[in-house]
């Protein structure tokens, strides 16, 4: 998915819902509940166990869910966050690597 569209989706839809669960399983049930529930957005912050594997199983499992990861902190962590199929990044703070990864990724932050 483009940047752009990607924005102008969560713009459009004004609500991101932040998963923060004590396991993977319940990520993922978070996720299945929060998109059958017509919320299109998630994003599964990187407190989860196994976050990344959620990222990456939603990612395959549910093309139609618009997919972020919070907690990204730097280039690496936005790396391994796109590699895993996260379309859009939050983070708490600036950092210009993440920033670049980010573009160059195709991703919205």
């Amino acid at each position: 998915m483009k940047k752009k569209s990607v924005s102008e989706q969560i713009e459009s839809f004004g609500v991101i819902p932040v998963i923060r669960a004590s396991s993977s399983e319940e990520a993922r049930f978070a996720a299945e509940a929060v998109r059958s529930g017509g919320v299109p957005i998630v994003e599964i912050t990187m407190t989860v166990p196994g976050a990344l594997q959620v990222i990456s199983g939603l990612a395959k499992t549910m093309p139609q869910l618009l997919l972020g990861a919070g907690t990204v902190l730097n280039k690496k962590m936005a790396r391994q966050r796109a590699d895993a199929g996260a379309q859009f990044l939050v983070s708490p703070g600036f950092d210009a690597g993440m920033v670049a990864t980010a573009k160059s990724s195709n991703l919205s932050s």
